[in-house]
């Protein structure tokens, strides 16, 4: 269920994942991890990691030495999502997040999260982080395999009567350039401190920072 959403007043659409909360190095934590434990046994730095990662994160597991012969990539992230389940109290805010939500919320505008995480897992989430309170809607996708956000963003943008030219999108990856495309959102801002590299996001927009302190509202 879907609440409901002022009409004409400005939305900022937060990524989650690398962009308010900062857990990349988490992810390479368990990624080398888990490569080891297969006899993969070089690590990858978080540089590395920021330009090979990609979408569908299946190709970036072929990237870092997958084959899928013995085991499928739905087991690989059933292991994945537990230990990232496990350890997420190790992960910190995003630099910058407090500061730029309240400028956001002092400025009037609605606040909401789009993310690939599993919706439950989100919520609870950001309860831990004592954040929760600053969004008007929490959205997370039904499933544990990291699928597209693009059709639980049109349906809520659908439901919620939002207009694109009313929103900011903020995220930390080309797929959050491609969700703002497909949801017709111009105004797409991508941050390299999450999850891919400037370098990487710069090959898919000119609109991207260093930090969520350079983003303008």
């Amino acid at each position: 269920m879907f609440s409901c959403i002022i009409i004409g007043m400005k939305t900022v659409i937060w990524d989650f994942n690398g962009t308010i909360i900062d857990d990349a190095a988490l992810s390479l934590q368990i990624e080398n991890e888990m490569r080891h434990k297969r006899g993969m046994m070089k690590d990858i730095s978080l540089d590395e990691y920021r330009e090979l990662f990609c979408f569908p994160v299946i190709n970036y597991y072929y990237k870092v030495g997958y084959t899928f012969e013995n085991e499928t990539y739905e087991d690989i992230s059933v292991e994945y999502n537990a230990q990232y389940d496990a350890l997420f109290h190790t992960c910190d805010l995003m630099d910058g997040f407090m500061d730029k939500i309240q400028e956001s919320i002092n400025k009037g505008f609605q606040n909401v999260i789009l993310s690939a995480s599993l919706h439950d897992a989100l919520i609870n989430q950001c309860r831990q982080l004592h954040i929760d309170h600053l969004f008007t809607e929490i959205l997370g996708i039904d499933n544990r395999l990291a699928g597209s956000k693009i059709d639980m963003a049109k349906k809520w943008m659908k439901n919620a009567e939002v207009k694109p030219e009313d929103c900011l999108y903020i995220g930390d990856t080309t797929h959050d350039k491609e969700t703002a495309d497909a949801l017709g959102i111009d105004h797409c801002i991508l941050v390299a401190t999450g999850h891919q590299s400037y370098r990487v996001l710069k090959d898919v927009t000119d609109h991207v920072v260093h930090t969520l302190k350079e983003v303008e509202l």
